[in-house]
């Protein structure tokens, strides 16, 4: 709940949520208050909140050159800083282009600053906490529209349970493994490097196959990396589930052929940087041509939403039909989550918040994940 300075510009406040820490700052700064950055709080800080909010008040006008020439540039769209600029005159310049964009997204939904004197002050906030969450900025502009659209003269608690259903609707969850429910059900985990696949599978298999009874078999493709399979070998062993490691993609045919007996077949596969997309070619064509196959896109809630966006766009070529989300435990904004799922069209199946097994894996449903956006917290 404390708060504590930057520097004479920014100032962070601490607070469980990201939505608890913005309405901080806007108690004590006013309308002037300008987010700059929401995170999961340091260590050293964590005892003051989950989340950190980096806030900046709206800058006095400069009257310096290097101030005339940031204005110059904010006039011009598309410019950039003059040669010579301080550092600050360049931050002030990308701030000052994200206010613009942001207040471009707002006026496209149908309100203009301060916002309430045409949306009302509840649905300016729930659209500047969904911005705080890391929501995509047209997918919040359009949830509010529907809101508001929607009209009515309920009170705060009857808005929040629109919103939900609002959010609810905008994304699909479905924890399921495979593509029907008779056996043998088909998964492949594919994903860039360091998405936490193996560990995920090894969760699965534990979780959906020896829990439950289900005769399993671990198959690895992944002979991008010296001894690759070996990692998931060794979990094989242990669990005593089958394994055979495949040096290419072109026996996984026929390897599922023969294991057509096992009730669950967990594929893994390499981690595929951007620049080995061309090596991808022929397990990703095998993948997407396959019948049986449900191929899931393992990511880090902790990415960038634009880094989210550009994985899920590189990894479209293995034809995903759901997306599973790792280390919700470093992340408070869970936005970028939800924006995915709608706008890739994907339905958002696991989400694992640690390398417990098989404790960290829990199933996606729209109300957990609606609750994160909103506020909620990763630990179940």
């Amino acid at each position: 709940m404390a708060n504590a300075e930057l520097g004479m510009k920014l100032k962070s406040y601490f607070a469980p949520t990201v939505g608890a820490a913005l309405r901080q700052a806007r108690q004590e700064l006013g309308d002037g208050a300008v987010l700059v950055e929401a995170r999961r709080s340091p260590p050293e800080a964590r005892h003051l909140g989950e989340c950190e909010v980096v806030i900046t008040l709206a800058p006095p006008v400069a009257t310096d050159e290097a101030g005339s020439q940031a204005r110059a540039a904010e006039a011009e769209p598309g410019a950039t800083a003059a040669p010579g600029a301080g550092r600050f005159s360049i931050e002030l310049l990308e701030l000052r282009r994200e206010v613009q964009r942001m207040a471009a997204t707002m006026a496209r939904a149908g309100f203009t600053a301060p916002g309430a004197s045409l949306l009302g002050a509840d649905l300016a906030a729930i659209f500047s906490d969904l911005i705080a969450a890391e929501v995509d900025a047209e997918l919040a502009q359009d949830v509010v529209s529907s809101l508001r659209a929607a009209g009515g003269s309920e009170g705060p608690a009857e808005l929040r349970q629109r919103l939900i259903a609002e959010l609810g609707n905008r994304f699909s969850a479905d924890p399921q493994l495979g593509r029907n429910t008779e056996a043998p059900r088909v998964v492949a985990l594919v994903g860039p490097p360091g998405a936490g696949k193996t560990t995920t599978l090894v969760k699965l298999a534990l979780r959906h196959g020896l829990t439950a009874r289900r005769p399993v078999q671990l198959i690895s493709v992944d002979n991008f990396r010296v001894a690759a399979g070996e990692q998931l070998r060794s979990y094989a062993a242990i669990l005593g589930v089958g394994f055979q490691s495949l040096e290419s993609a072109g026996p996984l045919r026929q390897a599922l052929e023969e294991h057509r007996h096992k009730d669950l077949i967990l594929i893994d596969t390499p981690g595929y940087a951007a620049q080995d997309m061309d090596v991808a070619a022929e397990v990703a064509a095998l993948l997407a041509s396959h019948p049986a196959v449900d191929t899931h896109l393992v990511l880090t809630a902790s990415m960038k939403s634009a880094d989210l966006s550009h994985a899920a766009d590189r990894f479209a070529v293995f034809r995903p039909r759901k997306l599973i989300f790792t280390r919700l435990d470093e992340t408070c904004s869970f936005g970028p989550l939800l924006s995915q799922a709608a706008r890739t069209g994907w339905a958002i199946s696991f989400l694992a918040g640690g390398q417990q097994i098989p404790e960290d894996l829990e199933h996606a449903t729209k109300e957990r994940i609606v609750e994160l956006v909103l506020g909620g917290k990763a630990g179940r």
